[in-house]
């Protein structure tokens, strides 16, 4: 064998061994792409129900004469500007409370000596991309913002 046959056998033998090291390594790379993107989302949506909460408040807050639907709205329209997100009226729910956190509030408007504490809750459900082994495949996310209204 001369040094020709040995350069071209060299490179067969280095080909076949990158195959190999490719089949065995490429698995774990998808793994940790998908994964990766899968906590991305998981993260995008988290931020997108507390900016869902915060937008509710606002609206809430803002307008002169609130309903909840109003506050639901704003907080589903917010949320559904990310990506992925298909967020409901159902996912908000919105409480009007006296200054204990537990008693209806049915006096309008509020005023110093009985003010009104507004509760805007929100919650989603995440799905992951793929069903993952032994890790959950969904999460549920749920943030509140609590402000007193004046008018």
């Amino acid at each position: 064998m001369g040094i020709k046959g040995f350069v071209f056998h060299w490179l067969r033998a280095d080909r076949g061994q990158s195959m190999v090291e490719l089949a065995l390594i490429l698995p774990v790379m998808v793994f940790a792409l998908v994964g990766g993107a899968d906590m991305a989302r998981a993260y995008a949506v988290q931020v997108a129900v507390q900016n869902g909460a915060r937008a509710g408040a606002e609206s809430y807050a803002i307008d002169s004469t609130p309903t909840p639907l109003e506050a639901q709205n704003a907080a589903v329209a917010e949320m559904n500007r990310t990506p992925s997100i298909d967020a409901h009226t159902s996912d908000v729910v919105v409480t009007e409370a006296n200054a204990d956190g537990t008693t209806p509030y049915v006096s309008h408007p509020p005023s110093q000596a009985l003010p009104c504490y507004v509760t805007i809750t929100v919650t989603y459900t995440f799905h992951t991309i793929t069903a993952w082994p032994i890790v959950p495949n969904s999460a549920n996310f749920n943030r509140s913002t609590v402000f007193q209204v004046f008018y």
